[in-house]
Order: structure tokens, then C-alpha cells, then sequence
């Protein structure tokens, strides 16, 4: 797989599809899946979340061969650490309806750029009072990012953080839960950069 510079672009999370579901496309049909694999991965940035999402499921049904195929098409691989990565935060993180909310979010955004024994992709972990739109935006900019996401950042992970959304509690706790989330993924996630509060 070669290393590539996409566009700077943000994609939202996909309308309607619950991210914190253990089988998030278990309810789709095989072909569907197939189908939108493709027109996923030949965006520019591909949608790579969507796609190893969708790939895992075949895989699941023992269908994955034509979407594998997919992925070789484009010369990309499926995010290989992405489902341990969300059982991983699925379990530090149950959900807490009490918890205050405030205006701070964490986010995890996709980077490309490492080895194959590396798994390809590493995980960014931040913080920021912004949207998490905006802030990808400004890392892809180069304005306040983190080393080597202007160039490598690929895309938000939204189904690693998206039920952590908002955090309350000031920056201070804005900062503990970033640091929370990056020592949740380090374990499962070969390459994991970003600030951690000590």
C-alpha cells in the first residue's frame, strides 16, 4: 500500500447509522454493502471508518471476498485495529445519561503515512471546544495541528468518540477524558499520538 495525501475534506458521520452499535450495518443486505464499499473507498478521502465497518460485517457472514476485493482495487486495506479499538472503548466507556454535558469534545482522527508493521494507520486523540468538523479542518490546514496530520490526516473516527460527545466539566475535565480515551486506544492501536495530561 502507498503512502498518499488526500483531500481536505470533513465527511460527517453517516445520517442515521448508530456508531455505537456492537454490528453497526447488521440489519443491511450483503450487495448494498458491497456496492457502497466501492463508492466509499473511491472518495477522495475515502471513507475507510465506513468501509472497515461495512467489510467487518461481511466478515462476520463469511461474505467478505468481493469487498476485499474492493479494498485491493484501490490499493488501501481495511483499519485493521478499528474493532478492537471500539470494544476497547465501548468498555471504559459505558454510557452515563447523568453525566453533566458541556461544550468540549474529544476526537480520534485517522492517519496514514506508517508501515506495514505498523498496521498502516496510527490514531490521533484531541480536544477541542470547536466542532470536531472544524478542528480536523484546522489540523488539515496546518493551523494549531498536530505533527504530520496536515499532510497524513485522514479522517475523524467517529465511531470512537462520537458517544463520548460533549464532554462537561471545564478543560480541565475536557483534558482527562482526551487523555482517557488516548490511553484506552494505546494498547489495541499500534501508533497513537496526541496530548495525554499526567
Amino acid at each position: 500500500m502507498k503512502h498518499r495525501t488526500y483531500a481536505a475534506v470533513c465527511h460527517g458521520p453517516f445520517a442515521g447509522l448508530d456508531y455505537l452499535r456492537p454490528r453497526p450495518f447488521q440489519s443491511w443486505a450483503s450487495g448494498h454493502l458491497n456496492t457502497l464499499i466501492g463508492g466509499w473507498l473511491q472518495l477522495d478521502p475515502p471513507c475507510l471508518e465506513l468501509a472497515t465497518l461495512a467489510h467487518e460485517e461481511l466478515l462476520t457472514r463469511r461474505e467478505e471476498l468481493a469487498a476485499a476485493m474492493k479494498f485491493a482495487d484501490v490499493d488501501l486495506t481495511p483499519i485493521p485495529w478499528l474493532s478492537a479499538a471500539r470494544k476497547a472503548v465501548a468498555e471504559k466507556f459505558p454510557p452515563t445519561p447523568d453525566e453533566p454535558k458541556g461544550r468540549g469534545n474529544v476526537y480520534v482522527i485517522l492517519r496514514g503515512g506508517y508501515t506495514q508493521q505498523s498496521g498502516w494507520y496510527g490514531a490521533y486523540v484531541g480536544s477541542t471546544t470547536k466542532t470536531v468538523a472544524r478542528r480536523y479542518m484546522e489540523h488539515r490546514s496546518g493551523k494549531r495541528a498536530a505533527r504530520g496530520l496536515p499532510t497524513h490526516g485522514i479522517e475523524p473516527l467517529y465511531s470512537l468518540f462520537v458517544g463520548l460527545n460533549p464532554v462537561g466539566g471545564g478543560k480541565k475535565r475536557l483534558l482527562e477524558a482526551e487523555t482517557q480515551l488516548h490511553e484506552t486506544l494505546a494498547p489495541v492501536v499500534a501508533k497513537v499520538t496526541g496530548d495525554v495530561a499526567y
